[in-house]
């Protein structure tokens, strides 16, 4: 074995050490084959667990991994952390996780999303919009990119606040949590967002079938 293989076996080890901890953080030591939430809170409280080693795939394509994750002030929308200035914004209709006793970090969550409103600040959104925050206050995200917030009474350029935020709001669709090491992740054809279009039952029956 050379050491590029051996480095990628002690990865993928690694991996799956995370995920089966994290499901026996979440759900002991016999999990049950499927569970679901609808309230926010418990939703949250299911998947902060899993906030270590995971990628989420989006409505309508696109991946990346999930740092955090807490109920937004007004109850109902969740937030994720993305990095220590970006966030990812949903609004959740219900969480279901799927767990797969045969190869436990083939476990997944998909979470269905209620449609969110635009914030208004462009003209046409698509499944989602990227915004800048802040103090609570949505703008567009073109003001990161230039590092002025606006003018003030006498002309003069005002800061973007170091505490500014970068918003991902995902207004429609559904968002699949899965390890860094599943099969899912490790095939190029997922990365086209058909998760969208299936329900849990549909990606736990294609899961089970490449086993």
């Amino acid at each position: 074995m050379d050491e590029i293989e051996k480095q990628r076996q002690e990865y993928q080890q690694r991996l799956d050490t995370i995920w089966k901890r994290a499901i026996q953080n979440a759900f002991g030591s016999s999990p049950l084959q499927s569970r679901s939430w609808t309230d926010p809170y418990a939703c949250a409280d299911a998947l902060r667990h899993f906030m270590t080693g995971n990628y989420s795939f989006l409505p309508p394509n696109g991946h990346l991994p999930l740092r955090g994750v807490r109920v937004h002030d007004d109850g109902k929308r969740l937030l994720f952390d993305l990095s220590e200035t970006g966030l990812l914004e949903t609004l959740p209709r219900s969480l279901r996780f799927e767990y797969i006793g045969e190869a436990p970090i083939e476990s997944f969550f998909l979470l269905e999303l209620r449609e969110m409103r635009p914030t208004g600040v462009y003209e046409s959104v698509s499944t989602n919009e990227q915004v800048a925050r802040i103090d609570g206050e949505d703008y567009d995200y073109s003001i990161m990119e230039h590092g002025v917030w606006h003018h003030d009474e006498d002309g003069y350029e005002v800061p973007v606040p170091e505490d500014a935020k970068t918003v991902l709001r995902l207004l429609s669709g559904k968002l699949l949590i899965v390890s860094q090491g599943s099969m899912w992740n490790h095939t190029n054809e997922n990365w086209n967002g058909r998760h969208n279009r299936m329900t849990s039952d549909d990606i736990r029956a294609l899961i089970e079938q490449s086993l």
